[in-house]
Formats: C-alpha cells, sequence, structure tokens
C-alpha cells in the first residue's frame, strides 16, 4: 500500500524515450511496464533515478528549488502548446494515468496562484507539484521531434524535488484544502507501512490522505484489466458503491479467475437511521491479538496471497504496492496468526493448499514472520526445511532507504462507510468459496483500493480485499486480545534461519539477518524441488490413467 502515482507514470516513457529513442512514438505511449531501473519505492528514491537519465538526456536542467512558480508555469505552458493529440487519445482511451486530467490548466493555476498568496506556507509544496507536472509533460505528452525542436531553443527542464515530501496544509480552512488537493495529486504515497511511532508522530507520508478529493484512479492505471467488482478504487470515477470491490478467491490475473463473492445490498450508509448506524463496528485492529479457532483446527484466519512473483514457483513472494508485475496467488489455510503492534510484529502459521505443477503433491507448510521492517519465510517444503530472509520493501531504495512495517492498527481508521451488505465470507465455519462462503450481514468501507467489512454483532473485523495484496478473512468467533509468550513467538532471527538451522537458507547471513548477497543450500534445494516435479507428474499421470 504505498506518493507514487506521478513517478511510476514518469519512468514508463522516461526509459523508452531515453534509453530508445529510436522506437515508434506511438508504440512507447502503449508500453505501460517500465524496468526496474527506471523505478524506485519511494518518492526520493524515485526521483533521484529519473534525474539521472533527464540530466544524461537533456543539456539544461534546473533543480526544482531553483524555479520560481511563475517560471515553473511558464515552462509547463510552453509544453502545452506541443502536445501530442496522438499521445493523449490513447491515454485516454485506455484510462492511463499520463492522461491530460483537465485542460483548464490557466484557470486552475489563477485559483491556485491566489490562495498560495494568501497561505504562504503552500509555496514550497506547490513549487514541487508543479516540477513533478512539468516533468510529466515533458516525457508524456510530447512527441521525440518536439523535444528536439524545444531542445534547440535551449529550453531548461526542470528536474524532480529529491528532498522528502512536504507537508500540505494545516487545517485552515477549504481554500487551504483546495490548493492541497491540487498538490496532493502529483505526490501519492504509501501511507499504511509506516511504524506505528511515526504515524503516531505526525511523520509526513505516514497518514493516508483523502481519496474523495481525487477522481483520477486507479493510481496504477489498472494494468490487469480487471472490472469493478474485482477491483473499485475509491478515487476512481464513478465512485465505488455497494457490492462492488468485494473480490473474492483469485488465482491468476485473468479477470475472469477469480471466485467472486455473493453480495446483497441492505442498506447505503446515507439510508441508515440513528439506531442501525450505531451499531456499525470501526474497521480498526486490536493492538494486539490471537486468531485460532477454539478447537484448535485450521480456519480461524485464512487468505490468499497476492504479490509480485519473484521465484518461478511463488515460494517467497509478499504483498507490495502496484498490480503492474505479473503476481502470484497463494490461498492458504493458517492455525493461527499473532499481532503485536507494540512490538511491530506479526506472526502467521500456514498450511499452504499448492497448485500447478505441485499440485499432485501434499500440502506444504510455512510460518511468515515480521518484526520491524525484517521478514523471514520459514517453509517446510515436503521433509526440507528453507528460510528466506526478507526485506519486505524490496529493498528499491539506499538513499534514503525504504522500509516496511507490518500494517498498524489503526490503518482503516479514515476509511470511507458505503454501508451495509449481505455477503459470503470464504471458508470460515466449514464454508467455501464464492456462493458458498457464509452469508452473513456486514458493513462495507473503502480506502483508496482496500475493501473491509466489519460485523455489527462480534464487533470485530471479518473481511479484508485488495485486489493485487489479496483476501484474508476472519472467524469472529477466533478472536483473542491478547497473546501468550509473545517473547518466544516473535524471537528473531529464527533459529532456523541461522547456519545451522535450515538446509536452505536464501538471502541470510550466519545470524539470521537478511543479507541479499547470501545464500547457502540453493543446489540441494533445486534438485530436491525438481525431484518433487518429477514425483507430481507421475501423480498426475497415474490419476489420469
Amino acid at each position: 500500500m504505498v506518493v507514487r502515482v506521478t513517478f511510476l507514470a514518469l519512468s514508463i516513457l522516461l526509459y523508452e524515450v531515453l534509453s530508445a529513442p529510436t522506437l515508434d512514438d506511438l508504440q512507447r505511449a502503449k508500453t505501460k511496464k517500465p524496468r526496474d531501473g527506471y523505478r524506485g519505492n519511494t518518492q526520493e528514491s524515485m526521483s533521484k533515478v529519473l534525474n539521472g537519465h533527464l540530466k544524461r538526456s537533456e543539456k539544461f536542467t534546473r533543480p526544482c528549488a531553483n524555479w520560481t512558480t511563475e517560471q515553473l508555469q511558464g515552462f509547463l505552458s510552453t509544453v502545452a502548446k506541443h502536445r501530442s493529440d496522438d499521445l493523449l487519445r490513447i491515454y485516454g482511451a485506455s484510462k492511463d494515468r499520463r492522461q491530460l486530467r483537465r485542460d483548464g490548466h490557466l484557470e486552475e493555476w489563477v485559483e491556485l496562484n491566489q490562495i498560495v498568496k494568501d497561505l504562504p506556507h503552500l509555496e514550497a509544496p506547490q513549487r514541487e507539484a508543479h516540477c513533478r507536472e512539468a516533468v510529466m509533460w515533458w516525457t508524456h505528452h510530447l512527441e521525440e521531434d518536439k523535444r528536439q525542436e524545444l531542445r534547440a531553443t535551449q529550453l531548461t527542464v526542470p528536474l524532480l524535488p529529491e528532498g522528502p515530501k512536504m507537508t500540505c496544509g494545516h487545517g485552515l480552512g477549504d481554500k487551504e484544502d483546495r490548493a492541497c488537493a491540487f498538490i496532493n495529486e502529483k505526490n501519492s504515497c504509501d501511507w499504511c507501512h509506516s511504524s506505528q511511532a511515526a504515524h503516531d508522530a505526525g511523520v509526513p507520508g505516514t497518514s493516508v490522505p483523502d481519496a474523495l478529493k481525487k477522481f483520477n484512479g486507479p493510481d496504477d492505471g489498472n494494468p490487469k484489466g480487471w472490472d469493478r467488482k474485482r477491483r473499485c478504487d475509491q478515487d476512481q470515477m464513478p465512485r465505488c458503491q455497494l457490492c462492488e470491490g468485494i473480490g473474492g478467491r483469485a488465482w491468476s490475473d485473468k479477470n475472469e479467475d477469480i471466485d467472486l463473492t455473493t453480495c446483497e445490498v441492505i442498506s447505503k450508509a446515507a439510508d441508515m437511521n440513528e439506531s442501525l448506524r450505531a451499531t456499525v463496528a470501526p474497521p480498526l485492529y486490536p493492538k494486539q491479538f490471537t486468531v485460532r479457532r477454539k478447537d484448535g483446527k485450521q480456519g480461524g484466519y485464512s487468505d490468499t496471497l497476492i504479490g509480485w512473483k519473484t521465484d518461478p514457483f511463488c515460494f517467497g513472494f509478499f504483498p507490495q504496492n502496484d498490480s503492474i508485475k505479473p503476481l502470484c496467488y497463494r490461498s492458504e489455510d493458517s492455525t493461527v496468526k499473532y499481532y503485536d503492534i507494540g512490538r511491530e510484529a506479526s506472526r502467521i502459521e500456514y498450511t499452504i493448499h499448492n497448485s500447478g505443477a505441485f499440485g499432485a503433491l501434499p500440502n506444504t507448510s510455512a510460518i511468515i514472520l515480521q518484526v520491524n521492517d525484517r521478514m523471514w519465510i520459514q517453509n517446510n517444503l515436503w521433509g526440507v526445511k528453507q528460510c528466506i530472509c526478507a526485506d519486505p520493501s524490496g529493498s528499491h531504495c539506499e538513499n534514503p532507504p525504504c522500509h516496511t512495517y507490518i500494517h498498524r492498527w489503526n490503518t482503516f481508521e479514515t476509511a470511507q462507510y458505503l454501508g451495509r451488505e449481505k455477503i459470503g465470507v470464504e471458508w470460515i465455519q466449514h464454508h467455501g468459496t464464492g456462493s458458498s462462503g457464509k452469508t452473513m450481514e456486514l458493513d462495507h468501507f473503502i480506502l483508496w483500493s482496500h475493501h473491509v467489512w466489519t460485523d455489527p454483532v462480534s464487533k470485530r473485523l471479518v473481511r479484508a480485499w485488495k485486489p493485487f495484496n489479496g483476501l484474508q478473512v476472519y472467524d469472529p468467533e477466533a478472536w483473542t486480545d491478547s497473546i501468550e509468550d509473545p517473547d518466544t513467538l516473535f524471537e528473531n532471527p529464527p533459529a532456523a534461519c541461522k547456519k545451522g538451522g535450515a538446509l536452505a537458507r536464501i538471502h541470510c547471513d550466519d545470524d539470521g539477518h537478511y543479507h541479499k548477497g547470501k545464500s547457502e543450500g540453493l543446489d540441494f534445494l533445486e534438485a530436491h524441488i525438481k525431484a518433487m516435479m518429477a514425483k507430481a507428474t507421475q501423480t498426475s499421470e497415474e490419476v489420469l490413467i
């Protein structure tokens, strides 16, 4: 969950223009996915990467801080005169983030400039927003021949701001809100996986802004083309309604490869009377909890995990902040889930239902432990123990470094309430998925691309869905607001991840800490997986016979 809209969009055309200037402009406009060398996981790291490319391609550049608002608006006006209608048509037809959001920029600037004149503390955030917009227009809205013409005039191109994101707004009323809505549209960010302490201290970029002030979602452009049942983001138009964005058990990137849950509208939020509204439970997690069925069996917590594909067999993936890359899908039953925000720690013990090449083999098991900004994935792969030491941020940035923590207990405190639905809840209490789910009356909340449901009876969070992160379901009868022996449960690094522990240790140093350049037992692991694949093939053939 992760101010990246403009930066990811910028990287698309920067890659195509700067690394392969002979490619046809129209072909470039249809390319949505940049290579890793043109991306970053934070605003600062992405800015530095893209500024490097701009400095190599442009003879005349100037740091953002050295521009005035008037100069930046003059640059934007120059670019606007040469925009390619063909490129803009392509962006508009595919709802690409590079499309022109509105054409009345001059009128918008007049209003914005007057507000900033009255509220001078907004001058620096406005300047930085204009710099980002200027680079976006320069790289996305011009054909290469027009850029060459403008270069011949010695036109100076702004660079992106490289410092931490500035706070916009001090709660001074509607005019400030309107200005910040424009500014923050250029500055989207990862808001939910900062540390709880940073969020509570009010560190910029660690709180979720109001998606209803935006109108051009989804943020990553919905590259998979999912429909509104599978994906509906809070910032897109038309606004999401009840029984949209409900999701279900998915198993591939294809829109149809999902067992959508059932849904029936009971009452919109605006139509609920006071007594009914009083029964709505807020979508908050306890600060410490255990989710486990009272009989100890699987199913107190279950999920379908969705994340970027990082290995051929999807053994070590975890969710990231967009749906652009190919994704892995894995449905899992948990015997227990622990969460303790005071320790910035979570632990989930899974039984994993194998699919694909391994579908004929017995299930495997896994323990996923995260403490602070480090994660340890301990797999038991048919008798062979494996540990993957991981940096959940993906290590996409170094200066400054990225840090991804467990979700905060109050991540959804500002979620928009849509109303009450009769909806199927997957897996809990011996139920299945889709039409076989357990039908419950739940309250539906939305926060950007997240959808969460709470139970008005137990007051518990029961279901959560994010189309490129996964489905999570909690049996409302399985919650306990405490953890037994947390010191042992959250001990880290785990013994299996240290030297002498698991036979296969990936990205682990001798002490079990994450180290990208250190692994052992990979040859053994590869041979074991090949043997199990052969066994799975043989088993499948025997079944067919």
